[in-house]
């Protein structure tokens, strides 16, 4: 009952609520109504909702649109202003690990408030509706599969290109040398796909099982969080979490390490621009 990636498993509320979050830091006014009513659509789409089912879910959105500013204005000032200063005087593994944590508070905000809102909507799925996910599910994971069957070199090939994208996003533009040092580090990484595709497809079949049962809606929405608390963990066949996010923070010191003082310089601004995007999507600009 959750869509899944070569790169991420998603719980089945986060598959199509997770949406609303992008919606409530990107709309204010007239673009919050016309976000609403776009996001509950897709909602709709993906569980094939009944009437009585997208009119919850759009009181849904609306009520997470409107706590958005309150729950996620304030942490997000404080991982920026962290960030930017980082930036300004150098990346650091004690930093980053502050960094971690700011982050992990950010987006246990953001579960938990989607799972409390999906949870007694989900448990209203008919069996026809669970059917209906599952196969759309199936679908993604079979996608993940042909990725996962392609040669090692397409895939390393496509996870450089990506990478390298990723970093110009925040540098502009990187010399020959740089992206040459980039493309040599991520061959060097480890590929774990298959224990990752590996551990979707445990945690699809065992959430089929408690959406089977039609769970009342605390069961789901424990269901939701312990998943959620666990989506770093790829089964034994993979590296622990810790030693990934550890990975992690090497790839950003080294990625740090690369950059120019222009190009540090462009980060900030790239930083800048976006939160002062968020704000005034959040309606916080100049307060």
């Amino acid at each position: 009952m959750t869509s899944a990636s070569p790169r991420q498993s998603k719980q089945p509320a986060i598959v199509a609520l997770s949406i609303c979050l992008l919606v409530a830091v990107g709309c204010t006014g007239l673009f919050q109504s016309i976000g609403a009513r776009w996001v509950t659509r897709q909602i709709a789409v993906e569980f094939n909702l009944d009437e009585a089912q997208t009119a919850a879910t759009r009181a849904s959105v609306d009520r997470i649109i409107a706590a958005a500013p309150r729950a996620l204005g304030s942490k997000v000032d404080m991982l920026v202003a962290t960030v930017d200063a980082a930036i300004a005087k150098g990346l650091t593994e004690k930093k980053l690990l502050g960094m971690e944590r700011q982050v992990d508070a950010l987006l246990d905000t953001i579960a938990g408030a989607i799972i409390d809102e999906a949870a007694p909507i989900m448990a209203t799925l008919r069996d026809e509706q669970v059917d209906f996910v599952e196969a759309r599910i199936q679908t993604r994971l079979d996608e993940a599969r042909e990725e996962l069957a392609e040669p090692k070199e397409k895939r390393v090939e496509k996870r450089q290109d990506e990478f390298v994208d990723a970093v110009q996003d925040w540098s502009g533009d990187l010399s020959d040398p740089q992206v040459d040092a980039l493309r040599k580090f991520v061959a060097g990484l480890p590929d774990e796909a298959a224990a990752r595709l590996a551990t979707d497809e445990r945690r699809i079949e065992a959430v089929r099982e408690v959406f089977r049962k039609h769970p009342d809606a605390q069961t789901i929405r424990d269901t939701l969080w312990k998943m959620w608390k666990n989506r770093e963990d790829w089964g034994p066949h993979a590296r622990p979490p810790q030693a990934r996010r550890a990975e992690g923070r090497q790839a950003l010191l080294f990625v740090y390490g690369l950059l120019d003082a222009e190009q540090k310089d462009h980060a900030s601004k790239h930083l800048h621009e976006l939160h002062d995007k968020l704000k005034t999507f959040l309606g916080t600009a100049g307060t």
